[in-house]
């Protein structure tokens, strides 16, 4: 995962940490199923070179080094790559997009999942980043949006509701502070039309956070993982944590999610399938 974060959110959130593979996954349960409806709309033909950026549990990686064949590369990069598996058209390599220089080669395909919501300099990186296209090739950013209007879904009494409310205002704070952005999502398009990419498209996905599910999980995950910040900056007590994770696991229990929003860009050349 690439991110800008405090101290506080980088020790929760590394992937050295010890809940890191349960929540690439979860992360991948929640989300794979979006990507590769997109990344099959693209057509990713045999010989693609690809670049997945923030790989993390290595899913998307690997989905795609299965179907750029043997004439075909995926390159993985990550802050820290320890969870991508090896695959023999793939490489695992350790990149900072914000301090390393690009790789030298241009891509077919390259593809970032919730990694440019996290960096400071988000629309240059982004625009940086479609110029590493060969003609034809395609962008694709997926990152999550919040329109925080509502905290749950089902209807709770008030003391439930203003725990959930200091929950969300305390996690929506630290992500304030390590410069996340849940704004961006929305205006990336703008920010490549701006840039004078005619080829832009948006993809829409939102999941519901049932309890016991993907979504509810992870959130449940973060509460365990921001332990200490929701008590300081949220206020909540233990008692009222175990009031959300054991909403989070009621069946008859939904959570409001965050929008996501995939954007793909094209670069100019011949279109069609990525070649």
């Amino acid at each position: 995962m690439y991110r800008h974060r405090s101290a506080q959110e980088r020790t929760a959130f590394d992937n050295a940490c010890r809940e890191a593979p349960e929540q690439l996954r979860l992360l991948a349960d929640i989300l794979d199923g979006h990507t590769f409806d997109v990344l099959s709309g693209l057509g990713v033909r045999k010989g693609a070179c690809c670049w997945d950026i923030g790989a993390g549990a290595g899913t998307v990686a690997h989905h795609l080094a299965d179907r750029v064949g043997p004439d075909g590369h995926v390159l993985a990069s990550d802050l820290d790559p320890q969870h991508v598996p090896a695959h023999p058209r793939l490489n695992a390599v350790r990149h900072d997009l914000t301090t390393d220089a690009p790789p030298e080669q241009r891509f077919d395909l390259i593809h970032a999942r919730l990694v440019l919501m996290h960096l400071v300099d988000r629309a240059e990186i982004a625009v940086r980043l479609a110029s590493r296209l060969r003609p034809g090739g395609a962008l694709v950013l997926t990152d999550w949006s919040c329109d925080c209007q509502r905290v749950v879904v089902t209807p709770v009494d008030e003391r439930t509701a203003g725990i959930w409310q200091r929950y969300h205002d305390a996690v929506h704070d630290l992500g304030g502070r390590a410069g996340m952005d849940l704004t961006w999502a929305e205006r990336a398009p703008v920010v490549f039309q701006e840039a004078g990419y005619g080829d832009v498209a948006t993809h829409y996905f939102r999941d519901r956070a049932i309890g016991g599910s993907p979504s509810a999980l992870l959130a449940r995950l973060h509460s365990h993982m921001l332990h200490e910040h929701l008590q300081e900056a949220g206020g909540l007590s233990a008692n009222e944590l175990d009031v959300i994770r054991e909403n989070l696991l009621d069946p008859a229990f939904e959570m409001a999610t965050y929008h996501t929003h995939t954007t793909v860009v094209r670069a100019s050349g011949q279109g069609g399938e990525v070649r």
